[in-house]
């Protein structure tokens, strides 16, 4: 039954008891999502230190990173081709080092659904290489040498998702790696003595490391790397990289140059991520104060 008094002209006004009623009737179980993710078939970020100075460094983003929010659906995707020596130098006396240098098709593409409306969403990061050759530290000044690591592989690619909703999210991630190969100064790694297959194929082992790879000290190799954060009921997070060289202290003097190399090489990037908070129900002591400010507000117009 509407409830409602009679103006001063004669109209009625509805005091809102139907409303108020309404409400503290029924809870709202709506969820509200938002997501993120993000791809880069390379990333690098190296430098060569010479007496605790940055004498030179390569920053390369291949393709330029995808990275996207939402709400707001989206499907995203960028390709790009080789690079060579990205080089920044600050000392004559390296400025013939090629610090990173590469040939491949880089591929990278995003999705999302959500939309904002409540329901089990989706949410996804891709990243591709073909063909990749990769060197780092190449040399031809003070002297010619090979470089001091050479990377290849026909098909390189990391895959990220989130998929759920509150309480109930699943992340997945995998990585593929095909017909790797890796040189240490000219000379080739027996990858199969160090534990690892020239098909890394998905599934395999996430994880991987070998600390102080090829017996370089501070040079670390990690395949199929992923992190996840999914503790919360309302967050959950993937990250995967098919292939990470880690450089901390790296001594460069096998390579002809007496400086040290830090920083990383991140093949195959993905990332995806979302967030739920479930909108908050409406209880009955908020129903009544809703009903309440209703009816003053209607009284308050009745009186004028």
């Amino acid at each position: 039954m509407s409830t409602f008094f009679k103006t001063k002209s004669g109209m009625p006004a509805f005091c809102g008891l139907a409303v108020g009623l309404s409400l503290m009737a029924s809870t709202v179980q709506a969820t509200v999502i938002s997501s993120e993710s993000n791809a880069y078939a390379l990333g690098v970020d190296l430098e060569i230190g010479i007496d605790n100075v940055a004498a030179a460094q390569a920053n390369i983003t291949l393709p330029s990173m995808l990275q996207q929010s939402a709400p707001g659906t989206y499907d995203l995707s960028n390709t790009a081709l080789s690079v060579d020596a990205n080089i920044s130098t600050t000392l004559n006396v390296i400025q013939d080092v090629d610090v990173f240098a590469s040939t491949g098709v880089f591929n990278g593409q995003i999705t999302s659904d959500v939309d904002g409306a409540s329901g089990s969403k989706s949410t996804t990061g891709y990243s591709e290489v073909n063909s990749l050759t990769a060197s780092v530290a190449d040399t031809t000044a003070p002297i010619d040498l090979s470089a001091l690591l050479e990377i290849s592989s026909t098909t390189l690619n990391s895959y990220s998702e989130v998929t759920g909703d509150w309480g109930m999210f699943n992340a997945m991630g995998m990585s593929v790696i095909e017909d790797l190969s890796i040189f240490f100064l000219g000379s080739q790694i027996d990858l199969v003595s160090e534990g690892i297959s020239v098909d890394v194929l998905a599934g395999s082992t996430p994880n991987f490391q070998l600390i102080d790879f090829a017996g370089v000290v501070g040079l670390d190799l990690i395949l199929n790397e992923q992190i996840s954060h999914c503790a919360m009921p309302g967050y959950c997070s993937m990250e995967v990289n098919a292939l990470r060289f880690a450089f901390e202290g790296v001594n460069l003097l096998d390579a002809g140059i007496d400086g040290l190399l830090n920083g990383e090489i991140i093949i195959g990037h993905s990332y995806a991520e979302m967030t739920g908070m479930p909108s908050a129900p409406v209880n009955a002591p908020a129903a009544l104060g809703i009903l309440l400010m209703a009816t003053a507000i209607s009284v308050m117009r009745a009186r004028r």
